[in-house]
């Protein structure tokens, strides 16, 4: 009884003072604003729609911007084709403690696992790979195979089957044992090594 519709003669726009609820599919080309709108249909905006509360049960076309300023709460999957932009410091997170984290701070760039577990990379392929943006080499750990290390593009470090192999110098501080020792470049020992 005390509900109005007001044409606003500024805008070009109808301004309900009540919640509006919509069984079927609403279009709307121009402005929209509502108080509260409760749709178990589908919504199709060409223009700019300007909701305080909105609870859709169908799907959303959005030809224009959806501007939230509130939290967004979605029960489905989110499909974004054109991709999803976060500011500085706005963390993508996941997990109900949101333990991991995925931000860029205005400098640097983060992966962190804030929770008390592990952060485990993995790959249903043949290895992972961490290289420069310029495809320079930095390591590669293989399924089943070696890992290595580069320094500056240049293969340093790799693991073997029997155990690694080493190009360059071996510089050792402390003690070295090995079992066997087989070296193409030099060695330099400050401290003891036992060779069998």
């Amino acid at each position: 009884t005390d509900a109005t519709i007001l044409w606003d003669t500024t805008n070009d726009e109808f301004d309900f003072s009540h919640p509006i609820n919509v069984a079927g599919k609403v279009t709307s080309t121009g402005t929209s604003v509502f108080a509260s709108l409760d749709i178990s249909g589908d919504i199709d905006v060409d223009g700019t729609t300007n909701l305080d509360i909105v609870d859709i049960d169908g799907a959303v076309d959005m030809a224009s911007t959806l501007q939230v300023d509130g939290a967004a709460t979605f029960t489905t999957e989110i499909t974004a084709n054109g991709g999803i932009a976060l500011g500085d410091s706005d963390k993508a997170t996941f997990g109900a403690g949101d333990d991991l984290q995925i931000y860029h701070d205005g400098s640097n760039s983060y992966i962190d696992e804030a929770g008390t577990g592990h952060l485990f990379v993995r790959s249903n392929g043949d290895g992972i790979y961490l290289r420069s943006s310029t495809d320079e080499e930095i390591a590669h750990f293989n399924v089943n195979g070696a890992v290595k290390s580069y320094y500056d593009n240049a293969l340093k470090l790799a693991t073997t089957n029997t155990g690694i192999d080493v190009t360059g110098t071996v510089t050792a501080t402390g003690t070295s044992v090995f079992a066997s020792l087989d070296i193409s470049g030099d060695i330099d020992v400050d401290g003891t090594t036992n060779l069998d």
